[in-house]
């Protein structure tokens, strides 16, 4: 793979960075990447963990050698790797009450942008995002594409407590909080929907290579949803193409 730079990260991992900066084509090439090692079926690889612009492969040193594993890696051709996660063409739209005690900071995020709140959510829902990857806290999306426009830095006291299903942003990024956990962000909405389900065989609701688009509702339709959600008879809502 063209641009492909490997080093040793520690005594049972490799790191592997496929470019430079935060790019959808950078991040697909990471996911390409993956997707051609674990077809290679290598024994000794423990786990690999795609980031924006790089992969990195846990292995076990007992089973398989670092020269060797960083061998097989660099012989891997970026040219025509079929990689289902990063061509797919789904959009999943995931409602979002927005501000009130739900979205606390959806003022603050107006206020230091010269915006008013309508303007804020208009724009933050106004965007389809990239999903990179997951990370953070199990099943956070880590999302490309907000405008900057509503860009806001992070709080200087993170809160200690944030819910599950809270939508921030943190500079020029937003993304949702799959469960209840401490974070700097601000918080401008929540959504029902839940983005992590451990007792499902598909833990995760989201895929990196997926795109996303926040859909504002009103507190009724909140509610309605949650009841949905609680019943184990809500059904996503994806946009094909």
């Amino acid at each position: 793979m063209t641009g492909l730079k490997i080093s040793a990260s520690g005594d049972s991992a490799i790191f592997c960075c496929v470019g430079e900066g935060v790019s959808l084509e950078v991040n697909r090439r990471v996911y390409a990447l993956e997707n051609q090692l674990l077809m290679m079926r290598i024994d000794g690889i423990i786990e690999t963990v795609p980031s924006y612009n790089g992969l990195m492969v846990y292995y076990d040193p007992l089973v398989t050698d670092q020269d060797e594993l960083q061998r097989l890696i660099g012989s891997i051709s970026g040219d025509n790797i079929i990689n289902p996660a990063t061509e797919d063409l789904r959009t999943i739209v995931i409602p979002v009450f927005y501000g009130k005690e739900y979205g606390p900071d959806l003022e603050i995020v107006a206020d230091i942008n010269n915006l008013d709140t309508d303007e804020v959510v208009s724009i933050h829902s106004g965007t389809d995002y990239h999903i990179y990857m997951l990370g953070f806290t199990p099943g956070f999306p880590y999302l490309g594409g907000m405008d900057s426009r509503i860009a806001t830095p992070r709080k200087k006291e993170p809160r200690l407590k944030i819910a599950a299903g809270s939508v921030g942003i943190a500079g020029e990024q937003t993304g949702i909080y799959p469960i209840e956990s401490p974070g700097g962000w601000q918080i401008i909405g929540r959504t029902p929907v839940k983005l992590f389900n451990p007792g499902s065989g598909s833990p995760f609701l989201l895929e990196p290579g997926l795109s996303l688009r926040f859909n504002p509702v009103g507190f009724e339709e909140y509610v309605e949803i949650s009841s949905i959600i609680e019943k184990n008879l809500y059904k996503p809502e994806y946009i094909i193409g």
